[in-house]
């Protein structure tokens, strides 16, 4: 595997988790009267993503967006926390736990396959 391929992963693997961590503090701020929700804007680097996946991106630019990632701080947004839809924060956070629990399954079967590679066997 190559280590562009362990970047790609690595970053998807820290959206899902921002994205997780994003939502459990906007549950955990929605009964707060005044409190506004936290919002962070993922666009550019799942675009980033995109255009690895295409071939469009090289790997310095997903080191680039590992080093964006790190420095992602949430926002305190427009809306008040307690108008947020719980059901939709909820469904938020679980969709990023199921993508980040994937990701780490997908990785794991590639290096047991290496390691057969590797070894000769599993």
């Amino acid at each position: 595997m190559e280590a562009s391929t362990l970047d790609a992963v690595r970053l998807s693997m820290g959206l899902q988790q921002m994205r997780a961590e994003l939502a459990s503090s906007n549950i955990a701020r929605a009964g707060a009267p005044g409190l506004r929700a936290h919002t962070l804007d993922f666009s550019r680097l799942e675009g980033l993503l995109t255009a690895y996946g295409e071939g469009r991106a090289s790997a310095a630019d997903l080191q680039q967006g590992l080093a964006e990632l790190r420095a992602l701080s949430p926002r305190e947004g427009s809306t008040e926390a307690s108008a947020l839809g719980l059901d939709a924060q909820v469904a938020e956070m679980a969709s990023a736990s199921m993508n980040y629990q994937t990701l780490g399954d997908a990785l794991s079967r590639q290096f047991s396959l290496m390691r057969l590679a590797v070894t000769g066997r599993s």
